[in-house]
């Protein structure tokens, strides 16, 4: 039986980033071109998108392909803006990195802003490699066709993140112990930007929620069960974000 043809218009087009301001003709990297080139089996003629991580999302033509070397003629380029509520994510690092990458890779399509590895007392890892965490969000955000890459912040302890500056944020810490009567659910439609912490395995500290609400972070609660590190923060972007896009 003989194949049948498939107009270009209905071919899924893959997605590879460009981190860079895109020009009339963008060259890939070498990773993405043998991405490309290699994994995806693009070729010289097939029509692509392009993301930068900064907004902008281009279709383009692929008119040299190489594994080291894929050009790209830019054919048309959009430039979204910026949601106007993020949601930023400090979070524990999970002594499995299965898990912890699993909560980049979903928090990631549901539209996390930002991620702060969070040390603190109980923490079951002190060690994150950030190149492995920006692959995971590089790979959920080409899949889902994001255009704006989430934060990633360097490793701080709870002391040190109470010392930035969050002016302009909602500051929200979830507590398994003691629950706190109110639900995050309060804050899912609130148009500024959240600031959540994911406390460990072990969870925070009574003296670390202290300091939390000493520094105006409010306790609350993800619902009535308690929840593993990493789903506790998919929860927590879920409904962080359940309003705003």
């Amino acid at each position: 039986m003989k194949g049948r043809f498939i107009p270009a218009f209905f071919v899924a087009m893959h997605t590879y980033f460009f981190e860079g301001i895109f020009t009339d003709q963008i060259t890939l990297s070498e990773v993405e071109s043998n991405h490309a080139i290699k994994v995806m089996r693009s070729s010289v003629g097939d029509r692509v998108i392009v993301i930068n991580g900064k907004g902008a999302r281009a279709v383009g033509e692929i008119v040299e392909a190489h594994h080291k070397r894929c050009v790209v003629n830019m054919l048309n380029v959009e430039q979204s803006e910026e949601v106007s509520a993020k949601v930023y994510i400090a979070i524990s690092p999970t002594k499995s990195n299965d898990r912890i990458e699993f909560f980049l890779e979903k928090a990631t399509e549901i539209g996390l802003d930002g991620v702060i590895p969070l040390l603190t007392k109980n923490s079951e890892r002190t060690k994150v490699n950030l190149d492995r965490w920006r692959k995971v969000i590089l790979s959920a955000m080409k899949q889902s066709k994001r255009v704006w890459m989430p934060s990633i912040y360097e490793p701080m302890k709870l002391e040190e993140l109470l010392q930035e500056n969050w002016n302009g944020f909602k500051k929200l810490i979830a507590y398994c112990e003691d629950l706190p009567e109110e639900s995050i659910l309060n804050y899912s439609s609130l148009q500024e930007n959240k600031l959540l912490l994911i406390g460990p395995e072990g969870d925070f500290t009574s003296d670390e929620v202290k300091q939390c609400e000493q520094n105006d972070f409010t306790r609350v609660n993800l619902g009535k069960h308690r929840l593993r590190t990493e789903t506790a923060g998919i929860v927590g972007v879920t409904l962080l974000k359940s309003s705003i896009d």
